[in-house]
């Protein structure tokens, strides 16, 4: 073994350089958000596949992108007064199609609410469209005719067809 001269001190033992402490968290870092991505792809792969056997067998979540054959048979039959822009106090509207599409408006005090959405079914004379969530627009007078004009009632909003 060879010795040192005297005098000089004894080598020092290196660590890690700055440089590789810098890689290894940026590492590390990577391996972390490589590993959240990968836990979040198979969880929303779950949520997608539920969300779609949901939509498959009309269960509890169910949305409705288009109104079903039976309520364009019924506006074009039973519920066709329904068909027709339908106009209240304010900006209070009501606009349905004979395509089952609706687009209701009400006014609340300073604020507007806007449904857009086709009508999933009637219950009765009600309207009732589906979002995840059924939603349900209550009718108290069904179209009927007063005078010269059409009347209905939804929500608690007298409305006129125009």
């Amino acid at each position: 073994m060879q010795q040192m001269p005297q005098g000089y001190p004894p080598p020092q033992k290196q660590g890690m350089s700055t440089l590789a402490k810098v890689l290894l968290v940026f590492g590390v870092l990577a391996l972390f958000g490589i590993g959240t991505c990968a836990a979040g792809a198979f969880w929303l792969k779950g949520k997608a596949t539920e969300v779609a056997e949901s939509l498959a067998d009309g269960g509890g979540g169910s949305i409705v992108l288009v109104s079903p054959p039976e309520v364009k048979a019924a506006l074009a039959g039973p519920k066709a007064a329904y068909v027709g822009a339908w106009r209240g106090t304010g900006t209070n509207a009501l606009d349905i199609g004979a395509d089952g599409m609706m687009r209701f408006v009400k006014n609340e005090g300073r604020t507007d609410s806007t449904v857009n959405a086709p009508i999933a079914a009637f219950r009765g004379n009600d309207i009732e469209m589906k979002a995840f969530i059924t939603v349900t627009m209550k009718v108290s007078e069904a179209p009927h005719k007063v005078g010269d004009h059409w009347e209905m009632t939804v929500d608690n909003l007298k409305l006129q067809r125009k």
